[in-house]
């Protein structure tokens, strides 16, 4: 019957009670370093085994969430200048950290996630190599800013972060060291991206007058 659930007298399948976008999003929403498929099946409303319908093991889920990840990281402009091409790597890089909160303890943690950017690295190399940049020191350059990005964010992460009382990780800092008046001064700075800027601009700097081939 035309336009029923019949066709050639076999019943149409029913529609999955989820997808694999749905999972990935529950997975992301929960934090991609410390998602448990018990918090995702339940976000989703379905048993834990339920899961393994779509994805075989917790990994593959942080490799899908790290995929979708990479495909929001915007492309190189083939006319910019080098420079303008490594601060938008840096810019990206924070971006997807702000966005994706626990991204640089995955980042760190599970060793295949730097294969999920390769075709992005990759990008980035070549529009570097027409400027006279070989593709070993691009991708010194590309790692160095990486990074130090990622690592920032970790800091800046451990900053921000509030304790059960509400006290944030720089106020801790600050009541760990008192009336000190060492060169060591905790600033509001340490929760925000200057800091960070700041690194990124002398790398690029220090890159004028000397490429590493890595």
């Amino acid at each position: 019957m035309s336009g029923s659930g019949w066709a050639a007298g076999k019943k149409v399948g029913r529609k999955p009670a989820f997808t694999e976008q749905d999972v990935i999003r529950a997975a992301m929403d929960e934090g991609i370093d410390k998602f448990t498929l018990a918090a995702v099946a339940d976000r989703i409303g379905v048993v834990t085994t339920a899961i393994y319908r779509l994805f075989a093991s917790r990994d593959d889920i942080v490799i899908a969430c790290l995929d979708t990840i990479a495909a929001t990281i915007r492309h190189p402009d083939p006319d910019a200048t080098w420079q303008d091409t490594l601060h938008r790597w840096a810019d990206e890089c924070w971006r997807v950290c702000e966005e994706n909160p626990g991204l640089p303890r995955v980042v760190y943690a599970f060793p295949p996630s730097f294969t999920r950017i390769a075709h992005i690295l990759e990008a980035y190399a070549a529009s570097l190599t027409p400027q006279g940049i070989t593709p070993a020191q691009a991708m010194f350059a590309l790692d160095f800013l990486g990074d130090t990005v990622f690592a920032c964010h970790l800091g800046v992460q451990a900053m921000r972060s509030l304790d059960p009382a509400g006290t944030s990780g720089l106020d801790r800092v600050r009541e760990a060291l008192g009336d000190n008046t060492s060169v060591l001064q905790p600033q509001e700075s340490w929760t925000g991206r200057g800091s960070t800027d700041v690194k990124v601009r002398f790398i690029i700097s220090a890159l004028e007058h000397d490429w590493p081939e890595g």
